[in-house]
């Protein structure tokens, strides 16, 4: 066999083992993420629902439950709240204005997950505070899912 079929045949030999193990690699990395698991999704609107009961009805403490105990709170213009006591003694919400969070998307790494979402705050009677989006990252803990890094952006200027 000459030299240039023999290298021809080499490099072939070598990008089909490269794209084998690239193909294998990705099916590894997907199998563990999946976009939108119900069972997870439902688990983590039922916590935000607690969470918007827990916000509207002014009980800071309730919604600090819902927290990891390490967990990191980040809203604009503050600085970070740490922990699950921090959380409940910083979160702001006396129960005079109205949260509605919104999940757009949900996406589960085994024991984590990470969720897209907007919000919108109100005053009792309707009228319009902010509105924004954020991010969470939640942990699967012994007693469900729990928020673990929460931040949120406001979309209107000068909040």
């Amino acid at each position: 066999m000459n030299n240039s079929l023999w290298i021809n045949v080499k490099l072939l030999r070598l990008i089909l083992t490269g794209v084998i193990v690239w193909i294998a690699a990705g099916g590894v990395v997907n199998a563990d993420h999946h976009l939108g698991d119900e069972g997870v999704t439902a688990a983590i609107k039922a916590v935000n629902q607690k969470l918007m009961d827990c916000m509207n009805s002014g009980d800071a403490a309730c919604a600090a439950m819902l927290y990891t105990t390490d967990a990191v709170y980040m809203a604009p213009n503050a600085e970070p709240l740490k922990g699950k006591d921090a959380i409940g003694d910083g979160m702001v919400g006396d129960g005079t204005f109205f949260v509605q969070l919104i999940s757009d998307e949900v996406e589960v790494y085994g024991d984590t997950a990470s969720e897209l979402g907007t919000y919108v705050t109100e005053t009792k009677d309707g009228q319009h505070l902010d509105h924004g989006s954020y991010v969470v990252i939640w942990k699967q803990t012994e007693d469900g899912w729990k928020l673990h890094w929460d931040i949120f952006n406001t979309n209107m200027a000068g909040n």
